[in-house]
């Protein structure tokens, strides 16, 4: 699905446009000349349908090299060893989630809490996967002209990242669970998640002031999407934190 002239949907579950499995994220795929790269990886029950996504964009397999994750979370890491194999993409990912997927850390990665009730196969496992390079705060990466700026932003988890794309006319935000539309945020009963990180990870966002919005789960903003952040930063000047991701 395409988006803007540099972002294409390729997946997304239940809690978003239901692209593709239900229990998928918003998977993004960002796009300039022959390059381009992957972010997020979905839950991986069933990749074909983001594949299919792909071949629909028109962009070539060929051209996908990297998978960027933003956390380690199943829905949007428990494809990235299925993807790599698939299109035989480098997977960079933050310090923290890197160590997580190197091993396969389930219980660090919230997989043994996440994935009980709603709709997991029984069988279902954090594979892991190789971790060719970790993201950290200000480092860029170039897709074409395009350049993806790192922003660590931990709060709806430890080692959450998002992603500045900076492009010729404009500024876009991958921002993963940190920050969604309407200006809300997803807090989760685990071990590493925290009121005042996600909070304070908003606060740094909306710095950026981002033209489009483009979130982990739900609706997308392609204009004004700074507004959705500023509407979060209203809660958070009024000492409480934005309202929750329903």
């Amino acid at each position: 699905m395409k988006l803007t002239e540099h972002i294409e949907l390729i997946g997304s579950g239940q809690m978003g446009f239901n692209l593709t499995h239900p229990l998928e994220c918003n998977v993004y795929l960002v796009h300039d000349g022959d390059d381009a790269i992957i972010v997020d990886a979905g839950a991986g029950c069933d990749i074909e349908p983001i594949l299919r996504q792909i071949d629909q964009s028109g962009i070539p397999r060929t051209s996908i090299r990297r998978l960027l994750l933003t956390h380690a979370h199943p829905d949007h890491a428990g494809g990235v060893r299925a993807l790599h194999d698939a299109l035989g993409v480098d997977v960079y990912a933050s310090p923290l989630v890197a160590r997580y997927v190197r091993d396969g850390d389930e219980r660090s990665a919230s997989f043994d809490r996440l994935c009980g009730p709603g709709g997991y196969p029984e069988d279902y496992a954090f594979a892991a996967c190789p971790v060719a390079d970790e993201l950290r705060e200000g480092e860029r990466i170039t897709v074409g002209r395009l350049a993806i700026e790192v922003i660590e932003t931990p709060g709806h988890c430890g080692g959450h990242v998002s992603f500045v794309l900076r492009r010729p006319d404009g500024v876009d935000l991958l921002s993963g669970d940190a920050i969604f539309t309407r200006g809300r945020i997803l807090l989760q009963n685990l071990w590493d998640c925290s009121v005042a990180g996600s909070c304070e990870s908003v606060t740094r966002l909306a710095s950026v002031r981002p033209d489009g919005l483009f979130p982990g789960h739900g609706t997308v903003s392609i204009e004004r999407g700074w507004t959705h952040i500023y509407s979060a930063m209203e809660s958070i000047g009024s000492m409480l934190p934005p309202p929750q991701l329903a």
